[in-house]
């Protein structure tokens, strides 16, 4: 009798534990490791993930782009990750930042990085047969 009532609390546990995990909060990303190419057909998103994000995160973020991290992502950690992205790079990813120029190089940086390319040429790294082998023995392939 004992036994057929802690099995009947385990259950009745295990459906609490499940249906707790229902709400927004507990939306569960379909995932996309299962498709094997970039042009798979994605699976469908939940309409109220979709939703639920959306609310947390800003508008200036495109439809397809939230889509995509939905697919991988739950609403909650979507959020938490396009707000740890600042300002500033957010906007140049988005297209809405400024473009700076960036300076040119100086004579003294460019002969530096020459000098730094000559020091790699001078290793010898693609050097694949030994001097030592007689010709004809030990040819790269």
């Amino acid at each position: 009798m004992i036994f057929v009532v802690v099995v009947a609390v385990l259950l009745l546990a295990a459906f609490w534990w499940r249906g707790k995990g229902k709400g927004l909060g507990g939306l569960r990303p379909p995932g996309t490791a299962h498709l094997d190419e970039e042009t798979a057909e994605r699976p469908e998103l939940d309409p109220a993930a979709i939703a639920a994000a959306r609310a947390r995160i800003s508008q200036d973020i495109p439809d397809e782009v939230l889509s995509d991290v939905l697919l991988d992502a739950s609403p909650a950690q979507a959020a938490r990750m396009f707000s740890a992205v600042p300002a500033a790079v957010m906007a140049d990813a988005l297209g809405y930042g400024h473009d700076t120029q960036q300076p040119r190089a100086s004579a003294a940086e460019l002969a530096q990085l020459q000098g730094a390319g000559s020091a790699v040429d001078d290793l010898e790294i693609f050097n694949f047969i030994p001097d030592d082998f007689p010709p004809g023995e030990g040819s790269a392939r």
